[in-house]
């Protein structure tokens, strides 16, 4: 019984758990070495909306998010920050930066996406920055 009551309150706790302000999610790949993973969207997005109250909670069982600093920006809210790091065009848009020696390196998922989809392309962009760190 105590097992069960433990397995619950962790995944209340990482099903609330907040992302990072930009700021430090930006620190935190610096400091880190993690990937800087920012979820551009908008509160009156029905996609973005998907991704943020169903998708993500799925995949943050996965685990991924512990080894990328994560953030999301709403385009309404932060509109220079959110024009900063997205491309025009469609949201919501799942973009992964990754440092290297020639600067940054941008990859992204645009449109609503599926759990199994997010943990593969979070997975890809991990085992690229292991690769550019050698």
């Amino acid at each position: 019984m105590l097992n069960l009551v433990l397995a619950a309150m962790l995944q209340a706790s990482v099903l609330s758990a907040e992302p990072l302000s930009y700021d430090e999610a930006f620190e935190a790949s610096q400091a880190e070495g993690k990937p800087l993973v920012v979820l551009v969207g908008a509160d009156w997005c029905g996609a973005c909306r998907v991704m943020k109250n169903s998708a993500l909670p799925q995949v943050a069982k996965d685990g991924v998010f512990q080894e990328v600093a994560f953030t999301m920006v709403d385009t309404d809210k932060d509109q220079a920050l959110a024009k900063q790091v997205m491309d025009p065009g469609s949201i919501p848009q799942l973009i992964m930066y990754h440092k290297t020696a020639d600067g940054w390196r941008r990859s992204k998922l645009v449109g609503s996406q599926s759990p199994t989809s997010i943990i593969s392309f979070l997975r890809r962009g991990i085992q690229t920055a292991a690769e550019i760190v050698k």
